[in-house]
C-alpha cells in the first residue's frame, strides 16, 4: 500500500492525461512521475537512508507535490514547513526535527545561509530556482536523476510525513503519518465525496497545511489539479480560475464563501461544471450556509477533522444540505454529519464514559487512518491516545440519528460564573444580523464572574449596527447568560492562512491568552 504507487499507477493508466497545472505550467501524469523517480533517485544516490526527514520550505507549487511522492517512493520522511514562520520558530522546528535533507524556494536563500550554524542538522541544503551555486539546484535532482521506479522497499508502517501542529501550546508538534494512513485515508475521502475521473480541482489552502491531502485524493482518482500559490484570498481571482479552468471541485472555508458571496457579479463567471463545494476547517455559520446554497447551483459538502485524524473524519453529505425540510433536516445544517467510513466516533465525559445522546462532550476518534503519534513526544502522545481513542480536544454532542455537532474547541469555551458557554452558540445567533459580514465570540477575563462573553465584529461595507442591537439580538433568542456583554467592531478578524479566523490572538489582544479551564460537567 506504499503511497508512491498511487501516482505510478496513473501515470500507467493515465500517461498523456494532465495532472498539474501552475500558470503556464502543464505537467502529465507519465512526466510528473518521472521526475518524482528522478528526485527520488537523485536523493537515495545523494545518501538518503529511510526515515530521514525532508525538510520542505516553499510556496505551493508542483515541485511540492513531487517531493511528497519522492519520499514515498524512496522512503525518506516528508515534512512540510510553514512560509510564513519567523526566525525563532523556523530554528525551534528544525532543532525538534532534525532533518538531514532541505528544500527551499530562493527567497529564503537569505534566512537559510544566515542562520547556518543554527542548522545544524542539515547536510543537503538544495534550493529551487536563484542564481546562486552556493547550494545545489533543485532541478539538478530533476536533470541527473534515473527515471525508474526506486527500488527502495516501502511497508505500509514506515512513516511517509510528519505535519506539524502547534495545538494550545504554541510549541510545535509533528503528527507522524505512515504510509497505510495516508493511503486509507485518500481512498475514503474519495469515496465519501463520490470524485470521478473526469473531475478538475482547484487547490486554494497553503500545502504545508494537512488539507494538503486534497491533491492525495485528487491524484488518486486521475484528477487535474489545478494550483495557486498561497497568498491573500482574492474572490474574483478564484471565481475566474473555477470558470477559465474548468473546475468541478474545490474546498473553501468560510470566510472564503463569505467573501465570494460579497461579489455583486458573482453570475458573470461560468460556473457551469463547478459540481461539488466543499468546506472545512472551521465551522460554518447556518445563515453563512443558507445564502450559499442560494447562490451557488452546485452540491455542498461539509468534512471536519484535525492534522491527527486524517485530516478527514465526519462528513455532511449532500443530501444533507436542504433548504427547504423538516425540523430535524434543517437542524442538521448546522451539523458536521457523520463519520466517515473508516472512522468510529464517541463522545465522553472527562472520566471517558459515554455521555447521553444530546449531552456534550470530547470527541474522540479512532480509525487506521489517524496519527500513530507524535515525533519525539511519547507523553504528548500518551495524553492524545488512549486506548487507542484519539482525544481530539473539541467538543461536541450527537443527535438521535447519530449526526455530529461541533460545538466548539475546548481552549474556545468560555467559564462565566461557573457556566460552561459555547461561542459557536452565539455566533450563530449574531450572523442573522443581516449587517454582519463576520463574527468571532471570545471569553476575556472578568473580576466577577472569571470570564465574561465578547464578540468582534465585522460589518458588511455601508451597513451599521450597535452594541445594543447585537445584545438585544442574543439576548432575545438564547438563554440570557450567554450575551456578549461587550461588542467590538473591528474593520478585520486576524485570520491563519488558511482563512480560518484567530480567537487566540483576540484573546490576546484583551488580555486573555491562556486557553479557559475546562469543566465538562458544568452547568
Amino acid at each position: 500500500m506504499g503511497v508512491g504507487n498511487v501516482l505510478r499507477r496513473c501515470a500507467f493508466n493515465f500517461p498523456n492525461k494532465l495532472a498539474l497545472i501552475s500558470k503556464d505550467r502543464r505537467i502529465t501524469y507519465a512526466d510528473l512521475n518521472r521526475r518524482v523517480n528522478c528526485v527520488a533517485n537523485s536523493l537515495v544516490k545523494m545518501g538518503l537512508k529511510k526515515g530521514d526527514r525532508v525538510a520542505v520550505l516553499l510556496h505551493n507549487c508542483p515541485e511540492f507535490i513531487e517531493l511528497y511522492f519522492a519520499c514515498a517512493k524512496s522512503g525518506g520522511t516528508f515534512v512540510p514547513i510553514n512560509n510564513l514562520l519567523k526566525q525563532k520558530e523556523f530554528l525551534q522546528i528544525f532543532e525538534y526535527i532534525r532533518p538531514r535533507f532541505f528544500i527551499f524556494d530562493e527567497e529564503f536563500i537569505e534566512i537559510v545561509q544566515s542562520n547556518a550554524a543554527e542548522l545544524k542538522s542539515i547536510e543537503f541544503p538544495i534550493v529551487l530556482g536563484g542564481e546562486t551555486t552556493a547550494f545545489k539546484q533543485y532541478g539538478d535532482l530533476v536533470d541527473q536523476g534515473v527515471p525508474a521506479e526506486p527500488s527502495v522497499t516501502v511497508s505500509d508502517d514506515d512513516l511517509v510525513s510528519i505535519f506539524l501542529t502547534s495545538g494550545t501550546t504554541g510549541r510545535p508538534k509533528g503528527a507522524m503519518r505512515t504510509h497505510r494512513h495516508d493511503t486509507i485515508n485518500i481512498m475514503s475521502c474519495a469515496l465519501e465525496l463520490g470524485l470521478r475521473h473526469e473531475d478538475r480541482a482547484l487547490l486554494l489552502f497553503p500545502f504545508y497545511h494537512v488539507t494538503f491531502a486534497d491533491s492525495l485524493r485528487h491524484i488518486l482518482m486521475s484528477n487535474t489539479i489545478v494550483i495557486r500559490r498561497e497568498g491573500g484570498f482574492d474572490p474574483r481571482r478564484v471565481l475566474n480560475l473555477l470558470s477559465t479552468e474548468g473546475v468541478t471541485v474545490c474546498q473553501f472555508v468560510p470566510t472564503m464563501i463569505n467573501a465570494m458571496l460579497q461579489e455583486d457579479s458573482l453570475e458573470e463567471f461560468d460556473l457551469s461544471r463547478f459540481r461539488l463545494l466543499l468546506y472545512a476547517a472551521s465551522p460554518m455559520p447556518v445563515e453563512l450556509l443558507k445564502k450559499a446554497m442560494n447562490r451557488f447551483k452546485c452540491q455542498f459538502f461539509q468534512l471536519y477533522g484535525q492534522t491527527e485524524t486524517g485530516p478527514c473524519t465526519t462528513a455532511l453529505a449532500p443530501e444533507d444540505h436542504v433548504l427547504d425540510g423538516s425540523e430535524a433536516q434543517m437542524a442538521r445544517l448546522a451539523s458536521a454529519g457523520r463519520p466517515v467510513l473508516d472512522y468510529e466516533l464517541r463522545i465522553v465525559d472527562e472520566e471517558g464514559k459515554d455521555v447521553a445522546v444530546g449531552e456534550v462532550g470530547e470527541i474522540i476518534v479512532r480509525s487506521e487512518a489517524m496519527t500513530v503519534g507524535y515525533w519525539e513526544l511519547p507523553e504528548e502522545t500518551a495524553r492524545a491516545i488512549q486506548d487507542g481513542w484519539l482525544y481530539t480536544g473539541d467538543f461536541g454532542k450527537f443527535d438521535a440519528a447519530g449526526y455530529v455537532f461541533i460545538v466548539d474547541r475546548k481552549h474556545d469555551m468560555i467559564i462565566s460564573g461557573g457556566k460552561n458557554i459555547y461561542p459557536r452558540e452565539i455566533e450563530e445567533v449574531i450572523y442573522t444580523h443581516e449587517a454582519v459580514l463576520e463574527a468571532a465570540v471570545i471569553g476575556i477575563p472578568d473580576d466577577y464572574w472569571g470570564e465574561s462573553v465578547k464578540a468582534c465584529i465585522v460589518l458588511k461595507d455601508g451597513m451599521n449596527a450597535t452594541e445594543e442591537e447585537i445584545i438585544s439580538l442574543c439576548k432575545h433568542t438564547i438563554a440570557s447568560y450567554k450575551k456578549p456583554r461587550s461588542v467590538e467592531f473591528m474593520q478585520r478578524l486576524p485570520k491563519s492562512p488558511t482563512g480560518k479566523i484567530l480567537k487566540r490572538m483576540l484573546r490576546e489582544q484583551y488580555g486573555n491568552g491562556g486557553a479557559s479551564r475546562v469543566t465538562i460537567g458544568a452547568i
